[in-house]
């Protein structure tokens, strides 16, 4: 009787140790390993993820596409002269400015199959040292880095009119498709029509220097400062709607389900309500955050300085959900945070490109 009453307590402990009735202990499955990629010569300047593959910029004009899970090189594709803008994928189509080194430098935009790496087609663009390339509906924003932004189709690969609402020294904030924002050299915040390139609505700013910006679906102008302000501007009625002060230079800032993300300099995650700047919740960091990014299963992805690893966030609560560990003495780059198809992470650091997925996802 002792022998079997024995038995009995070491099965019910077994069900505990392995949950109730049978049921697994909750909660996210951690991140592994899947490969690496790391340059023969040079480094990775950029990359963007697609359902093809995940696409790199390297120095020495070079773009180069890896395959999901093995970052294998399914093609590489010389380019000439040095890349000076993102990548921008979009349907079939990879989109990337180069300048030439001939005596004569030019910048050119070039569009290249995904699936073969061949180059479709090539255009001139207004010379400048950098680019940056956002989809804008059925087209493509392309803004200089000193001149105006100019809008291109993608169908005939022709320009679409002349950003009116661009004076020089405007610096590029945001898009959302169908409108575009700019901030001059003394503080005004100008919205722009990405149709016609005429100007929507003017503002009249605040001082400080503008981190990042945000234009809400309830036409609010949403802008984070270099001194720690999150500030909200009515974009009709140009008048402030509210103001939050963090204690550091805003690093990033996101539009989330009608509620703004925002990271600052003060070690802190903030969700703010969009509509009166009230703190929905706050989440403390272990330092600085370098970059960060939302993913689609509701996670937010922070590098901090500092931290050999990527820390995942809930972002209905601000609390920790997972950590993805780095090697010693690695740093993600900025904008180096990205969400493959298959829902993996691709880390762009100092050492290279990283793949990660949740535990059993890695694919070969």
């Amino acid at each position: 009787m002792h022998s079997f009453r024995l038995l009995i307590s070491l099965a019910l402990l077994l069900l505990l140790a392995g949950g109730v009735l049978g049921q697994q202990p909750s909660g996210p499955s951690p991140y592994s390993l899947c490969s690496t990629y790391v340059p023969e010569i040079g480094g990775i300047i950029t990359a963007a993820a697609s359902s093809t593959g995940i696409a790199v910029a390297e120095n020495k004009g070079r773009v180069r596409l890896l395959g999901n899970g093995t970052l294998e090189t399914v093609w590489s594709a010389e380019l000439g002269g040095d890349i000076v803008s993102n990548l921008l994928i979009s349907g079939d189509s990879l989109y990337v400015v180069t300048n030439t080194s001939s005596e004569e430098p030019s910048s050119r935009l070039r569009v290249i199959n995904i699936e073969t790496g061949l180059i479709r087609n090539s255009l001139e663009v207004i010379l400048d040292r950098s680019f940056l390339l956002k989809r804008a509906g059925d087209a493509i924003l392309i803004v200089p880095s000193s001149s105006a932004p100019a809008v291109l189709r993608t169908t005939q690969l022709t320009y679409s009119g002349n950003f009116t609402a661009w004076t020089p020294g405007d610096v590029f904030l945001f898009t959302d498709g169908e409108r575009a924002l700019f901030a001059s050299a003394d503080g005004r915040l100008k919205v722009a029509s990405i149709l016609t390139g005429e100007p929507i609505s003017e503002i009249s700013g605040s001082s400080g220097k503008i981190e990042g910006a945000v234009l809400s679906t309830a036409g609010r102008v949403i802008q984070g400062k270099n001194g720690g302000e999150i500030r909200a501007e009515a974009i009709n009625s140009n008048g402030r709607d509210w103001s939050f002060k963090t204690g550091g230079t805003v690093v990033f800032l996101k539009s989330l389900n009608g509620k703004i993300l925002s990271a600052s300099n003060d070690n802190f995650l903030y969700l703010l309500s969009e509509e009166s700047g009230k703190v929905v919740w706050r989440g403390r960091l272990p330092g600085r955050p370098l970059t960060g990014a939302l993913l689609k299963d509701g996670s937010i992805a922070v590098a901090v300085l500092g931290e050999e690893r990527l820390l995942l966030f809930d972002s209905t609560n601000g609390k920790p959900r997972n950590t993805i560990e780095l090697e010693a003495n690695e740093e993600v780059q900025p904008g180096g945070i990205i969400e493959t198809e298959e829902g993996g992470i691709a880390a762009l650091t100092s050492r290279g490109l990283r793949l990660y997925a949740a535990s059993g996802g890695c694919t070969r």
